[in-house]
């Protein structure tokens, strides 16, 4: 089955890359995962007063009512149209289990997140894929409908997509929920540091399934925390495969308080998206590199020349300690790297090790 399977590219642990570059561990600078560089201090206090009494040795609510009933306050739905998830991961293969069988076709805008293929083939599905505009990495309502067989029982959407960091207007998305008459999936990693959501239209469309997380805005990559937003009927489909028990009580605990203290998130992102303005503003100044316009945490850019060049900064970066993301297989990115946006201090001393590697 899985002899030609091609699987998620894992990132490489920060204990090989300093072997391999000759720098110690705590000299690696993680910059090609799309994390937050701030801790949720507040959180992690909540939890070190709680730890003593927490009942580690019990499960959890299967239904996280708790979690849920925040996740309602945070974004203006009734609790029954939620599904917890370990991590957003999880909830792209619960939806996955739920639609699709073996033949089936999936149809995706590519370059994307990777893990909507792995997810979907695992399934027996075959993938369909639509190109991004070469230029811009934009697709429109019409490409992605027009892909659309009498295979296609499910679309993945990434809004604002990774690894090209552009959005979707929520007009083409409503689109293409409307008129594809199959599921849509839209993985809504980055929501925060855009600030337009597809979760309204769940209101009037039963084909639609919103997938978010708290890894990125939430500062909580290490604590899997997902969750899916759709119609409570769809809500009740998707519970059908869902694990009863894959979210920790101190996954929950962590993930709770993160919804009571949303000064903090909303803080931490308004300091990545000012971050953002300036390194892409840096970036433009710095002549072998062209960045892409982004409204995540991250930022793309070409590096002219073509992949072989792309490669050789990937590493000559790596050996100053900072690792990027490099893309050799996904088609239209193979020249490009991606930058995670980090702290001011990461950021500058990046783009002095990146201007030294360009000269």
């Amino acid at each position: 089955m899985f002899d030609d399977f091609d699987a998620y590219g894992w990132e490489t642990p920060s204990h090989e890359i300093a072997e391999k570059v000759g720098l110690k561990t705590e000299q690696i600078v993680r910059l090609d995962t799309n994390t937050s560089p701030f801790a949720p201090t507040a959180e992690l206090r909540v939890l070190a007063k709680a730890a003593p009494a927490l009942q580690v040795n019990q499960y959890p609510d299967t239904t996280y009512l708790d979690l849920r009933k925040g996740l309602s306050a945070y974004c203006g739905l009734g609790v029954d149209r939620f599904v917890v998830t370990n991590g957003a991961d999880e909830g792209l293969d619960i939806i996955c289990k739920t639609l699709l069988d073996n033949g089936d076709e999936v149809v995706v805008p590519v370059p994307t997140y990777a893990m909507f293929r792995v997810a979907s083939e695992v399934m027996g599905a075959r993938m369909k894929y639509v190109k991004r505009d070469a230029e811009d990495f934009s697709v429109g309502a019409d490409d992605v409908i027009g892909a659309v067989g009498p295979k296609t029982r499910l679309i993945f959407l990434c809004n604002p997509n990774s690894p090209t960091g552009n959005p979707m207007p929520l007009s083409e998305v409503e689109r293409i929920v409307k008129e594809a008459k199959v599921p849509v999936a839209v993985d809504e990693a980055y929501y925060e540091f855009w600030g337009k959501t597809a979760i309204g239209l769940t209101e009037r469309y039963e084909n639609l399934v919103v997938c978010r997380t708290f890894s990125k805005a939430f500062s909580m990559a290490g604590v899997r925390v997902g969750y899916l937003v759709a119609q409570g009927r769809t809500v009740d489909k998707l519970n059908i495969v869902r694990p009863p028990n894959s979210l920790s009580v101190i996954s929950l605990m962590l993930a709770e308080a993160a919804l009571r203290n949303l000064g903090e998130m909303r803080g931490n992102v308004g300091k990545i998206v000012t971050e953002r303005a300036r390194v892409f503003k840096a970036l433009r100044k710095i002549e072998p590199v062209r960045p892409f316009p982004s409204e995540t945490n991250f930022i793309l850019f070409k590096v002219r020349g073509g992949a072989e060049r792309a490669a050789r900064f990937h590493k000559a970066l790596m050996k100053r300690g900072f690792v990027l993301r490099s893309y050799s297989k996904p088609s239209g990115v193979g020249d490009c790297l991606r930058l995670t946006i980090g702290t001011s201090k990461v950021n500058e001393l990046f783009l002095s090790a990146l201007r030294e590697a360009s000269a």
